[in-house]
């Protein structure tokens, strides 16, 4: 589980699998209501629609993402942005010099 959690591309991809499992479950609820189920089969689709716009976006963002060698775990791991962790060890790395050194548990 602290791998799922861990840096800012498995943060937003762990969402968009937690959207497909929500529009599953949307749509098995129309097996309860079976008048309504059309409706719930389109909501449903819209929630597995967006996360497959959000792996998309991900996807896009991933290419351009910096990639670096963790200091702590000596993998490579990508950066979104200029601050980041790192996707293994949670070590917080930076791309900017000022921010050197500094930790924060946020």
């Amino acid at each position: 589980m602290r791998m799922l959690l861990s840096g800012k591309l498995n943060k937003i991809r762990t969402f968009a699998l937690l959207l497909i499992f929500i529009g599953m479950g949307i749509m098995y609820i129309g097996f309860v209501w079976p008048s309504w189920m059309a409706l719930f089969f389109i909501l449903g689709m819209l929630f597995v629609l967006a996360s497959v716009g959000i792996y998309f976006w991900i996807g896009m963002l991933s290419t351009q993402a910096a990639k670096v060698v963790c200091p702590v775990c000596k993998k490579e791991t990508k950066l979104l942005g200029k601050r980041d962790e790192c996707m293994y060890c949670k070590a917080i790395l930076s791309l900017d010099p000022k921010d050197a050194g500094q930790q924060t548990n946020a």
